[in-house]
């Protein structure tokens, strides 16, 4: 792996870092009477004692940060992709849960605060409703405006249908397809859960709903028309990579930029709305919320509930659904250091071809590609491998393994490593293959050995 794909590689990885690091300082900003997870009165909120504890939490926290940023950089001295991958996915598992456990510390601490001081309100645990504010806060978006993303999506996918072309690029765009009629469906979540109460006022509460639900439709408007260009894009510059390559990036930023906006949009108006609530009755179900974050309420019906700030939604883990993608979320975290540890076994395993009296197949780890000599049409030795796009499997600087649109034979199933040329082009009726080793000498010895057995 070249500096520059270093480079990128790390960047990618590290923007997680400075994310939730933003995310997290801003929770000990208040918004909806709520500072690091704790409900607090209005002049609780000003005692020099609970904003001691937020200064202690930004310190900590940015020690916390800079400390992680510095065992980033331990990723460079890596050589393989697989290893610096490793690295960085284990970074990575660190840098999500570490800044956790700085919150964790000082979100207890301000609710030891709370709870000695006696700073709870009056219907603390109870549930509030404004049947005003869920009647004049349900105006929705039109579905019609999320139509034409799904016709510009569509415009692809009928060409491939049309002509007949290569299915496996037919279910990507359907795929696109269909992420864009399900960004109009997420959208309509929102109407779903309950309006935004803090507190008895109830312009207060409408206008908290309204700015919710406004960044949320805006956010899922501007992820199905992104993604209904990315889609167009995608099938113009199939064989460009350049041009994939900034596609991607295009859309990429784009989602990216838009989500994050629309968070901190509503973040910032939900501190500014409710600055001076909790002068009375308001709302204080700090019971059900695990840490301030997890919300877990058997007594609560809903599966999706809204989040405490922002404009995300949250899972009762009361619920069995809840439980359930809890324990799938903590697996597939663990998880991030041993998907590096697979790629290290598959840059690290050698290729393999074998020709028999019968067949010829080519193994790597658990994958074998077996093909009758019966089935074989032709046979090549190639200098160059043609441009190729994944379509499923693996792509590495040292290892094409899987199913790809190669430029020419069409679909194809690869097992070579891209740098150790010459390769072997295999033809049956209905596919490709393209098989090498990591050795010159020993591919051109498969190949003669190939012909032999055919002749």
């Amino acid at each position: 792996m070249n500096s520059s794909e270093n480079m990128i590689l790390f960047v990618c990885m590290y923007l997680v870092l400075p994310l939730i690091y933003v995310m997290m300082r801003n929770l000990s900003k208040p918004k909806k009477n709520i500072i690091l997870g704790v409900t607090l009165p209005y002049e609780a909120r000003q005692e020099e004692a609970v904003q001691s504890i937020c200064r202690a939490y930004r310190k900590h926290l940015t020690a916390v940060c800079i400390i992680l940023t510095i065992v980033s950089l331990g990723a460079f001295i890596f050589e393989y992709s697989s290893v610096m991958m490793t690295y960085l996915m284990t970074w990575l598992l660190a840098a999500i849960i570490v800044p956790f456990i700085s919150y964790t510390i000082f979100h207890r601490r301000l609710k030891r605060l709370k709870r000695e001081q006696g700073w709870f309100s009056g219907v603390a645990g109870k549930v509030m409703l404004d049947t005003k504010v869920s009647v004049q806060a349900s105006r929705k978006l039109s579905a019609w405006l999320f139509m034409p993303p799904v016709i510009i999506c569509l415009i692809p996918l009928l060409q491939e249908l049309f002509n007949k072309s290569d299915w496996e690029m037919g279910i990507v765009y359907s795929i696109n397809t269909l992420l864009v009629i399900a960004c109009y469906l997420f959208y309509l979540i929102i109407y779903r859960q309950r309006a935004e109460i803090v507190d008895h006022d109830t312009s207060l509460s409408l206008a908290l709903t309204q700015v919710r639900r406004y960044n949320w439709g805006k956010t899922w408007m501007v992820i199905s028309w992104a993604t209904a260009f990315f889609n167009l894009g995608f099938w113009l510059f199939i064989w460009n990579n350049t041009g994939l390559l900034i596609t991607t990036a295009l859309y990429t930023a784009i989602i990216l930029f838009v989500a994050i906006n629309a968070e901190f949009s509503t973040r910032q108006a939900q501190e500014r709305l409710s600055e001076h609530s909790g002068k009375d009755v308001y709302v204080d179900d700090d019971k059900y919320w695990i840490n301030g974050m997890f919300y877990y309420n058997p007594h609560d019906k809903h599966i999706m509930i809204n989040a405490r700030v922002g404009i995300n939604t949250s899972i009762n883990l009361a619920s069995p659904v809840g439980k359930a993608v809890m324990a799938l979320s903590v697996l597939c975290l663990l998880a991030l250091p041993f998907f590096g540890l697979w790629m290290m076994s598959e840059e690290f395993t050698p290729l393999e071809i074998t020709v028999t009296a019968t067949s010829v197949e080519a193994r790597h780890t658990a994958t074998v590609y077996s093909i009758s000599l019966d089935d074989v049409r032709s046979a090549e030795l190639i200098e160059t491998l043609p441009p190729a796009l994944k379509v499923a499997g693996t792509g590495m600087d040292t290892l094409l393994k899987g199913r790809f649109r190669v430029e020419g034979p069409g679909i194809s199933s690869l097992c070579l490593n891209p740098q150790a040329a010459p390769f072997i082009l295999i033809r049956t009726a209905d596919r490709a293959y393209i098989f090498g080793t990591n050795e010159a000498a020993q591919t051109r010895e498969v190949y003669d050995l190939l012909m032999a057995r055919m002749r």
